[in-house]
């Protein structure tokens, strides 16, 4: 394209002032709402990936199943009494066939490449006391000094259970700072304050060693939960004949999907084989890595945005079809001015070049507009949506993304004008004007 062309095309703009900027209006609106749902998608999804990566931690865990009805009883002809059975734990409730045990965790820790860490849990429930009033949890996670490497956890206050503590079945408990604010409020240190616990028909006296930090407001694992040693768990609050652990929580450092299935892999392996699992026969425990469920939800914050960009994008559409009528209509009203061009001697592709110039130039010009529009926007949301505080941002091929739908509309917007005003004889178009 000659400059000469481009220099005619500025003058066709210029001569229309408020004709080119109601085009370009659209173009403006068209990609401000695409950065701005994009940008907000991205901050959206930004968001969820870290609630749930202070949810879950990354954790691989490994539960035995739960078997429910008879069959295990008829088979051994043991009699239950009805005071069992209310209790949920006569034939119809549920029971663990083959549970997990500390050989298991032995055989993860020297055998499982991909696993940086285990911990043993046991999950049970109970009434938690302070000053005579029930505190707002019942949760009881039964945990040994390994919980705290596995699930990346930080002390805000005092210390965390110890081998000792787990050795001596100690009645002392750790706390999330979130139960810790509901229970004592916020600011106030409770390491030494006592709660008790009431297990097996009895309560007991527990004290407060440690407070764990919490990652800002997400949901963690041990939100609202007590965690109390392991075996002090089974030996004062476990059911008689219950499993020492009912889950076991790995640690798998990496983010990379197939390393992650490759772990969770060997773990089932693992575990098939301490249990002596022949090839096609079920097996009796579950292996769920809880970013699995993490990806599914980013998948569908995707899917989401895609859509509302697709919606947001229809504007731009309606921008080039806006933007392809004024370029006929310029054709139409400036037909003595492409006649007296042809006439001193301009080709064709000079005229094609000058109105193609014209409409690129008004889309260059609407994408630069939309793109202050979509930061703008993009930025106020973001300060209106507490969540997505610091989490959104137009990233640079977001700003490639806009200036390159723009240049491709005002080209495709005014390819057909451009050619119809190149078509035109300069005898016609004078004779015409």
């Amino acid at each position: 394209m000659r400059i000469i062309n481009l220099w005619f095309g500025l003058l066709g703009l210029r001569s229309s002032k408020m004709r080119s900027a109601l085009t370009t209006l659209g173009i403006i609106i068209g990609i401000g709402a695409v950065i701005i749902v994009v940008s907000l998608g991205s901050g959206l999804r930004r968001y969820t990936e870290k609630q749930l990566e202070d949810m879950s931690s990354g954790i691989v865990e490994a539960r035995a199943m739960e078997v429910y009805g008879p069959p295990m009883m008829m088979e051994s002809r043991v009699v239950v009494s009805d005071k069992a059975m209310l209790e949920g734990m006569g034939p119809m409730g549920p029971t663990i066939q083959n549970p997990l045990d500390d050989t298991d965790v032995e055989a993860l820790r020297r055998l499982a490449t991909k696993v940086n860490g285990v911990a043993p849990i046991y999950e049970t429930w109970a009434q938690a006391i302070y000053q005579g009033e029930y505190a707002p949890t019942g949760q009881i996670m039964g945990v040994t000094d390994d919980f705290l490497h596995v699930y990346k956890r930080e002390l805000l206050h005092g210390r965390f259970i110890s081998d000792y503590d787990e050795h001596i079945a100690a009645p002392v408990l750790v706390i999330d700072e979130q139960l810790s604010k509901q229970i004592f409020g916020a600011g106030v240190n409770p390491v030494g304050e006592v709660i008790r616990i009431a297990g097996q028909a009895l309560a007991q006296n527990y004290t407060i060693v440690g407070v764990l930090s919490s990652p800002g407001d997400s949901w963690t694992r041990t939100s609202g939960t007590l965690l109390i040693p392991l075996r002090t768990a089974h030996l004062r609050l476990a059911q008689p004949g219950s499993p020492k652990i009912n889950m076991l929580a790995m640690r798998v450092d990496s983010r990379d999907t197939d390393e992650r299935e490759y772990a969770v892999a060997q773990i089932a392996t693992i575990l098939r084989a301490r249990r002596g699992t022949t090839p096609g026969a079920p097996e009796s425990f579950n292996v769920w890595d809880t970013l699995a469920w993490s990806e599914q939800q980013t998948q569908i914050i995707q899917i989401i945005t895609l859509v509302l960009s697709l919606i947001a994008g229809i504007s731009l559409i309606v921008g080039s079809i806006g933007l392809m009528n004024i370029m006929l209509v310029g054709v139409s009203e400036r037909t003595a001015e492409i006649g007296v061009r042809r006439a001193m001697g301009a080709r064709r592709g000079d005229i094609l070049g000058q109105f193609l110039a014209e409409a690129v130039l008004l889309s260059l010009l609407g994408g630069l507009l939309g793109l202050g529009l979509g930061v703008a926007g993009s930025q106020l949301a973001s300060n209106l949506i507490e969540q997505l505080k610091g989490m959104v941002s137009v990233t640079p091929d977001i700003v490639i993304i806009a200036v390159g739908i723009s240049s491709v509309v005002g080209i495709l917007a005014g390819l057909y004008p451009a050619w119809h005003a190149a078509l035109l004889q300069p005898t016609e178009a004078l004779r015409h004007a």
